[in-house]
């Protein structure tokens, strides 16, 4: 063998197990990446799920002869039929003129001891006649 071959080879036997070194530093990264990823994902899904019972709420309260606890029931029931929002909590409230519904839960945790809260407020009117006066 030549001198040439024998660095080769002495430079080849030091870099061995280098790739699996590297993969061994980078894994865990690229890994939390993806994991935080899929939770940012679970938390938008969780606050749209929110925002849509506090609408539901809202439509349900609001008719003219309503009554404010068909708006937790109303959300309850869509909140039952989509998941995705753990322990919610339901709130509505009305007055003479406005109905605001505010609906917080938790989104689906994938990283424990990060628990991804969730709150969404919705409002509007009250529906009421209004008989037309003389012009």
């Amino acid at each position: 063998m030549t001198a040439c071959s024998n660095r080769r080879s002495a430079h080849h036997l030091r870099d061995r197990g280098a790739t699996s070194t590297e993969l061994v530093i980078v894994f865990p990264a690229v890994l939390l990446l993806v994991v935080l990823a899929l939770q940012f994902g679970l938390r938008l899904h969780a606050a749209q799920i929110a925002e849509a019972a506090a609408q539901e709420a809202v439509e349900a309260a609001q008719v003219q002869a309503g009554d404010v606890r068909a708006g937790p029931a109303a959300a309850r029931s869509l909140l039952g039929r989509l998941g995705g929002l753990r322990a919610p909590r339901i709130e509505v409230h009305r007055t003479m003129t406005t109905v605001t519904s505010t609906v917080t839960g938790r989104a689906q945790q994938v990283m424990p001891g990060f628990p991804p809260m969730v709150s969404a407020t919705a409002q509007g009117p009250v529906e009421r006649f209004v008989p037309d006066g003389p012009a």
